[in-house]
């Protein structure tokens, strides 16, 4: 399976969601296309099902998606949706939101360019990305939720992007999943600090960073245990996954939720993987 990751971050398909197997899900709906048609919990849009689906003592919110690529369908993005439609149901309760992404540190220069650069490419990230995340950090600001960027040492960015070398798809993963938890974990003890601040935090980023299931030699790359130790157990996995960015995806096509992803209609679909761990299948777009 490490090697099945390492090939994925490679070509940095990009933190694809990793099931391993987990409890019997419940449902409440189904969908009935198709001989292959899986049960799930079905929402007329993202607020409703995100209302639905996190527990009332939830602390952290772990969002994890597939990333909008430039070898993949171009439609709506999951984090387009997320600014425009599953933020604004949410921010009321949001003190912080933490975000998959870094402002790249000028006192590094050439460094810090050239590594940045390196990475995007790798990644296949469309040029609108940048533009998305800085709309997301700027709704949040709106709605008076602070967001935050990880911290990217010039140290860092000599190991993820060596010169003269390939970018290192392990050392980003390795970086990427500290980051995220340092930020967060830090996130929460100051808030936990201050009296009358809103319940929750959020998290955005790729699907294989949330993932409170990880599959064997996929652990280090998860920062929910780390989270989960630091809210006591209550950090809520949320994937997002748009069905143009997951279909013929091998390392989705073999999750016991991809039937979802083959049928996707206008509707949400949920599938619970397990404890605090939802799936939701976005719209699909017309």
């Amino acid at each position: 399976m490490r090697a099945t990751v390492l090939l994925l971050a490679a070509a940095v398909a990009a933190c694809g969601p990793a099931d391993a197997p987990k409890p019997a899900p419940s449902v409440s709906a189904g969908s009935s296309a198709g001989s292959r048609a899986l049960a799930s919990t079905v929402f007329a849009d993202l607020p409703t099902a995100l209302a639905a689906v996190i527990p009332a003592d939830a602390r952290v919110l772990g969002f994890g998606e597939l990333h909008a690529r430039t070898d993949r369908a171009q439609v709506r993005s999951a984090l387009e949706r997320f600014t425009h439609e599953g933020l604004p149901g949410l921010s009321d309760r949001l003190s912080d939101l933490v975000i998959e992404t870094w402002v790249q540190d000028q006192a590094c220069g050439a460094v810090a360019a050239d590594a940045t650069a390196r990475v995007e490419i790798t990644m296949r990230r469309p040029l609108e990305t940048k533009s998305e995340i800085a709309q997301l950090a700027e709704a949040a600001r709106a709605a008076k939720v602070q967001p935050h960027a990880m911290t990217i040492t010039c140290a860092d960015y000599a190991r993820i992007a060596p010169a003269g070398k390939e970018v290192d798809p392990e050392a980003m993963l390795a970086l990427t999943t500290s980051e995220l938890a340092r930020v967060t974990a830090a996130a929460v003890a100051q808030r936990d600090g201050e009296p009358g601040h809103r319940p929750w935090i959020a998290v955005y980023g790729g699907a294989l960073h949330n993932d409170r299931f990880p599959e064997p030699g996929t652990a280090d790359w998860s920062y929910a245990a780390a989270v989960d130790r630091a809210t006591g157990g209550k950090l809520v996995e949320l994937d997002l996954v748009v069905p143009e960015y997951a279909t013929g995806e091998p390392m989705v096509q073999r999750q016991p939720w991809y039937p979802l992803v083959e049928h996707a209609d206008n509707q949400v679909h949920v599938w619970r993987r397990g404890e605090r761990s939802f799936v939701l299948v976005l719209p699909r777009t017309p």
